[in-house]
């Protein structure tokens, strides 16, 4: 369906002038700022990912900064932001940029395919980077413009079927892209065009938008059936004295990558009686067992209490072992 587009524009971003949001991320047109922005506010509320921004732009200034960093010192930094392979996939995608030169902004198609290929970096991300530092007339697309979206063309194909919605954005035209109209569309899609109760009254985009028209903004977009989240059982291998706890540092890939813990073992079925640590993952529910052992185990290495905080620790893993230290010296010293 072809809408005004131009029009629709100038409607959005008078809206956006007068409700946006001020956020500190959007303030730069710096790539290297603009990208690691980006990957951090994946999967994280923007209110705890300001603090870390600024704690991660501190540490690592520049894209040299981090490729040189070590990697340890960038997992420690990002504790409780959860999805740890993110982490990893920066850290090397910065060491990949800076081998290419840094990260390339011009001619956009070609940076575009180049950006894909980087580690980490998705058909979002690079789409970000150019339209937000680069002025590249490309519509970054993510759950919250699909939901957007989707209601304004009256789209039913499925919100999980981001490559779609991602490929009809890519054919709009130039003055429903880039960076001004990206901005505003995420603002309106948390402010106004909401997954429930949506107020579609005070939307600059109602006059053109399919599903306000049909009067069905909440059935869009269409919401494909989700599998059940299994619940899986682990054995949480605990050995500690009042000086160290014995961890090991799991693998780069997988549960927890790159993170030091006490070692894992998976459980067929639980042991019966409470879980000692539970953690929700995007898809699978946690339920770990500690068991105190006699001994320390096999390729662990011991970590002061006092050094804890300069390892990078899953936060519900550091939330275990500080409560369990803090046991120990109450009612043992």
């Amino acid at each position: 369906m072809r809408l005004p587009y131009e029009r629709l524009r100038a409607e959005l971003l008078s809206w956006f002038a007068q409700a946006g949001r001020q956020l500190p991320w959007r303030e730069t047109r710096d790539p290297y700022r603009v990208w690691t922005a980006e990957v951090i506010l994946q999967q994280t509320q923007i209110a705890q990912a300001e603090g870390y921004l600024g704690r991660f732009w501190g540490a690592f200034p520049t894209l040299e900064a981090l490729a040189r960093a070590p990697r340890e010192a960038v997992l420690a930094l990002w504790q409780g932001l959860g999805y740890y392979q993110r982490a990893h996939n920066l850290h090397r995608a910065a060491q990949v940029l800076l081998d290419m030169g840094g990260i390339p902004l011009s001619p956009w198609p070609e940076a575009l395919a180049t950006l894909q290929k980087v580690p980490g970096i998705g058909p979002y991300t690079a789409r970000a980077i150019l339209a937000f530092a680069g002025e590249a007339p490309l519509l970054p697309v993510d759950g919250n413009l699909v939901r957007v979206l989707s209601r304004l063309w009256g789209d039913a194909t499925p919100a999980t079927e981001r490559k779609a919605y991602q490929a009809k954005a890519d054919a709009l035209p130039p003055a429903f892209t880039g960076r001004a109209v990206g901005f505003a569309l995420m603002d309106l899609a948390q402010l106004v065009c909401k997954p429930r109760r949506p107020t579609c009254p005070a939307c600059p985009l109602r006059s053109a938008c399919q599903a306000y028209q049909q009067g069905q903004s909440e059935a869009f977009p269409v919401k494909a059936a989700r599998a059940p989240r299994p619940t899986r059982f682990f054995r949480l291998l605990v050995y500690y004295t009042a000086e160290a706890v014995w961890l090991a540092e799991r693998p780069a890939k997988g549960l927890w990558g790159g993170l030091w813990t006490p070692p894992l073992e998976e459980l067929s079925e639980p042991p019966f009686r409470p879980a000692d640590l539970r953690h929700e993952f995007t898809h699978f529910r946690m339920l770990a067992f500690a068991e105190r052992l006699s001994e320390p185990p096999p390729h662990t290495q011991p970590i002061p209490w006092a050094e804890l905080h300069r390892y990078g620790l899953p936060a519900p893993i550091r939330r275990y072992l500080t409560q369990l230290h803090t046991y120990f010296l109450k009612n043992f010293l």
